[in-house]
């Protein structure tokens, strides 16, 4: 089925690991070769700012929450002018410890925005590299089959043979869109069976079917969010524009899934979970246009079935 993507799980990297060792997170990052340790030094110098207008913060709220107690055991001890002045002084002191609160919390989300925006670091063992190209093969398995005929560009294979009409599917929604037609949406549908069979019996996974609209901390947690924000799809009730964003379509059936579990902890002995789901994925792909990507690649909507298993973690080396 048209799209894909990498199977694995995103998250906020540790505040501590980025203080106490940036060199090492900007090697790793130098790893990926996509140019994005350049932002470590920024962040690195942006979180010791930010952590030290949160501590005050912090500090200060701790002192103005101390003032309110003392004072209201002087209350009972002094005359009613005085007691009225201060509970007015109380009250300012209440505005103050909220005043800080919010202070603190936007300190913690900007930082917390920095963080979000940096992948994950690949392990030690997986090889620096720019392209495809150097990527290291782990194993193979079977050989590789030969082709007996002549090959044909997919897009003009599934016009002949009637399976897909891009014009009228352009004609229903625009651009980047895909109508399934005749004996087309029949192997679409099978390949989906096949797929969901295949791996709840033989492989052992747990077929789930999950919401197709997710809250934006689902994105956030496994990483789409808040870098590749422009290319998902908000969606709103009706005309109500200050519900969108509240839900959005989900990119791939990853998304739903790898959250099912969020904010939970499970012992290593209910490990591993393996689940398996098939979903329509809606992605705007920005900026895919072009002729490497005509056709059923870089669709705004496809069909997948998606994997994801929590194990313990574990390192992979070639064999």
């Amino acid at each position: 089925m048209p799209g894909g993507g990498a199977g694995y799980i995103a998250r906020m990297l540790d505040i501590k690991l980025i203080r106490e060792r940036a060199d090492f997170v900007r090697q790793r990052l130098a790893s990926r070769g996509a140019g994005e340790e350049s932002p470590v030094a920024r962040c690195c110098s942006w979180m010791s700012c930010g952590d030290r207008r949160w501590a005050r913060a912090r500090r200060s709220r701790r002192c103005a929450i101390a003032r309110p107690k003392k004072s209201a055991a002087l209350i009972a001890q002094r005359s009613l002018a005085e007691a009225e002045a201060k509970k007015q002084e109380v009250r300012v002191v209440g505005e103050q410890i909220a005043s800080l609160d919010q202070r603190a919390a936007e300190t913690e989300a900007a930082r917390n925005r920095v963080l979000l925006r940096l992948p994950n670091l690949p392990h030690e063992s997986v090889p620096a590299g720019s392209s495809a190209e150097q990527n290291v093969v782990v194993r193979t398995q079977g050989e590789e089959a030969g082709v007996q005929f002549q090959a044909q560009i997919a897009r003009r294979a599934v016009r002949r043979l009637g399976l897909v009409d891009f014009d009228r599917a352009t004609k229903l929604a625009g651009s980047g869109f895909v109508l399934y037609t005749g004996w087309g949406a029949r192997l679409e549908r099978a390949l989906i069976q096949f797929m969901l069979d295949l791996h709840t019996r033989e492989h052992g996974c747990t077929e789930v079917s999950p919401p197709f609209m997710v809250g934006p901390q689902c994105l956030e947690g496994v990483g789409q969010f808040p870098k590749f924000k422009d290319q998902y799809y908000g969606v709103a009730e009706g005309d109500e524009a200050s519900k969108l964003g509240k839900l959005y379509l989900i990119p791939t059936a990853e998304t739903p899934v790898a959250n099912i579990h969020r904010e939970e902890i499970l012992k290593e002995s209910e490990l591993p979970r393996r689940y398996c789901a098939y979903t329509p994925c809606f992605r705007g792909e920005a900026g895919a246009a072009g002729v490497g990507t005509r056709g059923m690649i870089r669709v705004h909507q496809f069909d997948k079935v998606e994997l994801i298993s929590i194990v313990k973690p574990r390192t992979v080396t070639p064999t």
